[in-house]
């Protein structure tokens, strides 16, 4: 089960880092204006184009969002991975935080499994460790 939870793992944080680095290359596209559209909004029947200044600090905006979550999940999955051996729950918690951080639908079924495989493996942990002491 530990080599699942360790394949599983890095899977999630390799696509996580991948999907982060595209996120940044479109942030990177936004701010220099490679992307130079502009965009229209429709409200009530009425059409209204906007600029392209206003294109790009909407993209802008956007992508930095969406760049610091994906930053957070990856730390949120590390974190995770690192505390796998001293603290099972704690672990399982950050991976299934990290997972609804990340815009990755691999990830976050690959960190969901981890953090749910993490969690039980405490708690069959705790029941056996409970059945022996009965015994005793």
């Amino acid at each position: 089960m530990n080599k699942a939870i360790n394949i599983t793992s890095l899977i999630g944080i390799i696509l996580q880092s991948f999907s982060s680095l595209l996120f940044l290359v479109f942030l990177v596209f936004s701010i220099t204006g490679a992307m130079d559209a502009n965009f229209t909004t429709t409200v009530n029947g009425e059409t209204t184009v906007h600029s392209a200044e206003a294109a790009q600090h909407v993209f802008s905006v956007g992508f930095l969002v969406i760049f610091i979550v994906a930053i957070f999940s990856i730390i949120f999955g590390i974190i995770g991975m690192m505390k796998k051996k001293t603290n099972t729950i704690a672990s399982g918690v950050f991976y299934i935080i990290g997972a609804i951080l990340s815009l990755n639908m691999i990830t976050f079924i690959s960190w969901l499994v981890c953090g749910i495989l993490l969690i039980k493996k405490r708690q069959n942990k705790s029941i056996k460790d409970n059945k022996t002491h009965l015994v005793d």
